[in-house]
């Protein structure tokens, strides 16, 4: 999947006209990827598998959103979020409330909004240690 370009049919929100991404692997950042504009290189962002520090992480996906990204099964789908670096590693943040979902056989991608509270669009991405 990496280097491969998704299209964003509906546009990347806030980015008007852009459409085109591409997941690149740099393993000194792992597990963290870059997500990188096609058609601008200089507009990319950081991405990670919420899963590694969110577990129990399952946005809500309608039969739209589905139907959009043109999924038949749940092996298709991949999903990933934006992260915010904070010049403190450890206070940097995850975008829950907007994940990116990406079809891996059909290279079709989009970023849905959660308004149901559930997320947080700055979710710490360590763990504050438990008090002694």
């Amino acid at each position: 999947m990496q280097n491969k370009t998704f299209l964003f049919e509906s546009g990347f929100p806030g980015f008007h006209g852009l459409r085109k991404f591409r997941l690149e692997w740099d393993h000194s950042l792992a597990p963290l990827e870059w997500l990188v504009c096609s058609d601008d290189p200089d507009i990319r962002f950081v991405v990670v598998n919420p899963m590694i520090f969110k577990p129990d992480y399952a946005p809500r996906l309608t039969k739209e959103h589905m139907k959009a990204l043109r999924i038949n099964k749940k092996e298709d789908l991949r999903i990933l979020v934006i992260v915010t670096l904070n010049e403190d590693y450890e206070m940097s943040t995850a975008n829950l409330a907007g994940p990116l979902m990406f079809n891996v056989t059909e290279y079709r991608a989009v970023q849905i909004l959660l308004d149901d509270g559930v997320y947080s669009h700055n979710e710490p991405i360590f763990a504050e240690e438990e008090a002694c």
